[in-house]
């Protein structure tokens, strides 16, 4: 890869960076903000729902105007709406309006993703996945950079100077992305769109939908265990609350790098093909589901620690190949429409099956049935990625 694709990846991936400081500005303010709004518990949660509602339910929406619009217009359109519900978030005096602000904040975020995605498709195209997955970095990147500064400086300045500080910052980099993007020198012909004759009509619609299909079912192990995983290490195996939540640095350190790892296997051992990589990942997850269940106390940290590394590098650490696979089956052209429309579907198996699992630990009392109910669940998934799933032939040159 040259230096100047390089400088792009790089564009792209603080573009997440920034972006993702107004998402997780929400939870990160929330210490600041619950007691002086007068904030309930289920409220503060609340707010994140609203950011997700707004960023899933406009995404399709999103995509179809990043493929008319292009990188440019719709990643600047992105960090303005973003930025600007943000700010307008941090004059909020009600649940109401913090509510309507974090939604429009949401929308603006749906720009994004396919935008960037977009950008990637049409500079990288044999290293496409491992590019794919340093963008993705991005987002807990944002996470953990608004951690680190926001907190301190909410703590010197108040949260709301900080949180509309947080918006001023994604609207001047909506504005500087504007003047640093380029096209590559191809950007009217196919860049590297392998969609061919297998991405045409309706073969190229059921590969899309089965495609988001199967992501929503793998996304469901993905949030599952992320969200359970502290409370499994706290109630099945007795650790700590101090303990159970730090162990999830280990999950998270596993998906930093399974985003850049698996696109590296992708495109170097499997020759830019997808497919047969989102189905070893899919593999690997129900052992690896079907492994945790079989935990009790005690458990050796040389057994837990490898576990839950693997469980963050496999379960979390995909999604860089997804957007890769899914751009180039809609082919360059629809590549955003294609990943707004699966995003929206995995949001419809991340907000019910992710609650499921609690469910099934509550009406069971057995983490253990969960995990293997997770299992199947994930198998399934992955027997409709590699039954449905019809991928372009991967035969374009390095850029």
């Amino acid at each position: 890869m040259s230096s100047f694709p390089l400088s792009i990846l790089a564009l792209v991936t603080v573009t997440h960076i920034i972006g993702a400081s107004a998402q997780y500005g929400i939870n990160t303010f929330a210490p600041f903000y619950q007691d002086e709004l007068g904030l309930t518990r289920a409220q503060v949660g609340l707010f994140f729902t609203a950011f997700y509602i707004g960023m899933a339910g406009f995404s399709f929406t999103a995509g179809w105007f990043s493929d008319r619009l292009g990188v440019r217009r719709a990643s600047f359109i992105g960090h303005v709406g973003a930025g600007t519900a943000v700010i307008f978030a941090s004059s909020a005096g009600s649940f109401g309006w913090a509510f309507a602000c974090f939604l429009l904040t949401g929308l603006g975020y749906s720009f994004l993703n396919p935008a960037s995605t977009k950008g990637v498709l049409m500079w990288f195209r044999r290293h496409r996945a491992t590019a794919m997955g340093i963008k993705q970095t991005g987002v807990p990147g944002g996470g953990v950079v608004t951690a680190l500064v926001g907190a301190p400086l909410a703590a010197l300045f108040g949260w709301r100077a900080t949180l509309a500080g947080f918006g001023i910052v994604n609207v001047l980099f909506g504005l500087l992305f504007w003047f640093l993007w380029r096209e590559p020198a191809d950007a009217d012909g196919t860049g590297g769109d392998r969609s061919g004759a297998a991405g045409r009509g309706t073969l190229r619609i059921r590969s899309v939908l089965a495609l988001s299909c199967g992501t929503a079912l793998l996304l469901i192990g993905q949030m599952s265990l992320l969200t359970y995983l502290p409370l499994f290490l706290k109630e099945r195996l007795a650790f700590s609350a101090v303990h159970a939540s730090q162990w999830l640095s280990v999950t998270q350190g596993g998906a930093v790098f399974g985003r850049i790892g698996w696109g590296t296997v992708s495109d170097r051992l499997y020759g830019g093909r997808r497919k047969v990589v989102l189905v070893l990942v899919g593999v690997i997850s129900v052992f690896l589901c079907t492994a945790l269940s079989a935990l009790d106390q005690g458990v050796s940290p040389f057994i837990l620690v490898p576990l839950t590394f693997l469980g963050g590098f496999t379960m979390i650490g995909y999604q860089g190949v997804s957007y890769s696979l899914i751009s180039e089956i809609a082919g360059q052209s629809r590549a955003g429409m294609a990943l707004g429309l699966m995003i929206s579907i995995n949001a419809v198996g991340t907000v019910v099956g992710t609650p499921a699992f609690g469910y099934i630990v509550d009406a069971t009392g057995s983490y253990a049935i969960a995990w293997q109910a997770l299992a199947a669940v994930l198998a399934l998934g992955t027997a409709n990625i590699a039954i449905f799933v019809s991928e372009p032939r991967a035969s374009v040159p390095e850029r």
